[in-house]
């Protein structure tokens, strides 16, 4: 009965090790956290340099969410697919600079299928004027 007992008492810490790590690394899968050191617009915010995630919307895969690493800013924006014959590079922020300003145009995993968010001048333009500072509140 104690070698039973003994037994028990190890498998149920190694299944609840197994439960807890299990959400960590699906979680790893869909994000993508990149060090912006310029401040950017996304969307319709504007985000100071920092450590960003990106997380895919399990709901709705075409909206994203950008989110400082220290959860005090945040907004979503749509986004469409863009497949690069890059695979294995290492995940990124891709942007592009409009009127001195940078605008987050894709997002890349590493694994050659970002997404990207659409750009135009018209937009751009539009942002700049609407584009509100995220004050994390």
């Amino acid at each position: 009965m104690k070698k039973l007992i003994g037994k028990l008492s190890w498998i149920l810490p190694a299944t609840a090790l197994l439960v807890v790590a299990s959400p960590t690394a699906a979680r790893a899968d869909e994000t993508v956290v990149a060090a912006v050191p310029f401040a950017f617009i996304v969307g319709n915010m504007r985000l100071p340099a920092g450590d960003y995630v990106v997380r895919e919307s399990t709901d709705a895969p075409d909206l994203l969410t950008i989110a400082s690493r220290d959860g005090q800013r945040s907004t979503f924006v749509l986004s469409i697919p863009s497949s690069h014959e890059e695979e294995g590079g290492k995940p990124q922020f891709v942007f592009e600079e409009f009127a001195g300003q940078h605008f987050l145009s894709r997002v890349e995993p590493g694994d050659g299928d970002g997404r990207e968010i659409l750009l135009t001048p018209a937009i751009m333009e539009h942002e700049l004027v609407t584009a509100a500072p995220n004050t994390g509140q």
